[in-house]
């Protein structure tokens, strides 16, 4: 009865779905703060370069999981970082970087990575080769990024922002690689977008204005009917359907192309789902946990600076 009692309330614990066997969230964020969790609820292994929220070399933005292993990128103007764990505590650091790293993704079987410009591919997460490099005369900025298998092939599909030295004004761009060693596509001044994901077929961007637009080949995208006013910042795919969060109202979509309000709010910024289970992050370094996309739990975590992204997967 003892036994029978521990395996229900396990399974009460973990989140729903199947990539839930077992496996190991990974979060992080400023400061280059890092934490880990079995559940999603309760979280342990606390590591950080700093205390300060600071858009500095420490900053963390991404995080991937591939390969039995977790790799998270960041850093700022002097130093980019990439740094790898298998088990959320004991980390090693790769050789730094000139310049930023601020995204990361894992599909057939390499890691992919932003560099500013200029793209980074590993098919062992210890060794990272240039790719491709952008050549817009003016500062360019990866910020996020989806891989996925859509209409035309697998790729990374991947969102940042460009400051022309001789326009002297900030536009945004979108690029697509198919293995991180050259861009597929490339596009500059495009509609802003802060966050992208890849689900049913298609990735979709999210930004300001109530900007949703998807793609079935990370290439052409389409815009779609919301509300002037929404200021989108995040986008997940659940497993059945994507959500979006930052706007007035949280807005879902089950294959990127018709789009609803949900009739709750989301009270942070959404970070990882699947049905059944979903973490978001606030500022303060807060991470927020529900079951069913109503009810959101601040979860109890020792004082520290904010948190930006978060992986699972199974080591």
């Amino acid at each position: 009865m003892r036994a029978l009692v521990l395996f229900l309330a396990l399974a009460f614990l973990l989140p729903a779905g199947a990539e839930e066997a077992r496996g190991l969230f990974v979060a992080v964020g400023y400061g280059g703060r890092r934490m880990a969790s079995r559940d999603g609820r309760t979280w342990e292994n606390d590591t950080r370069w700093s205390d300060t929220a600071a858009d500095d070399d420490n900053v963390l933005f991404n995080v991937a999981f591939g390969l039995g292993r977790f790799i998270a990128v960041g850093g700022g103007a002097e130093k980019g970082r990439i740094v790898t764990t298998r088990d959320g505590r004991e980390w090693q650091e790769l050789p730094a970087l000139r310049g930023r790293v601020a995204t990361i993704v894992f599909g057939r079987g390499r890691f992919i990575a932003g560099h500013d410009a200029e793209l980074l591919w590993s098919s062992d997460g210890e060794n990272f080769t240039p790719g491709e490099k952008l050549a817009w005369p003016g500062s360019v900025h990866a910020r996020r990024a989806a891989w996925g298998d859509g209409e035309a092939g697998p790729r990374c599909v991947i969102v940042g922002d460009f400051d022309s030295w001789a326009e002297k004004k900030r536009v945004s761009w979108r690029a697509s690689t198919e293995d991180g060693t050259r861009y597929t596509s490339r596009a500059l001044d495009t509609p802003a977008a802060r966050d992208v994901a890849y689900g049913s077929g298609h990735w979709v961007v999210v930004g300001p204005d109530g900007l949703i637009e998807s793609s079935h080949d990370g290439q052409t995208w389409t815009r779609r009917e919301t509300e002037p006013g929404e200021d989108f910042s995040r986008i997940v795919w659940t497993g059945s359907r994507f959500l979006v969060s930052g706007g007035k109202s949280a807005w879902s979509s089950p294959d990127g192309t018709a789009w609803a309000k949900e009739p709750h709010a989301i009270p942070c910024s959404l970070a990882w789902a699947r049905e059944g289970f979903a973490l978001g992050f606030s500022w303060g370094g807060n991470i927020h946990a529900t079951a069913d996309f109503a009810a959101w739990k601040k979860l109890p975590l020792p004082p520290g600076p904010s948190f930006e992204a978060v992986a699972f997967g199974a080591p």
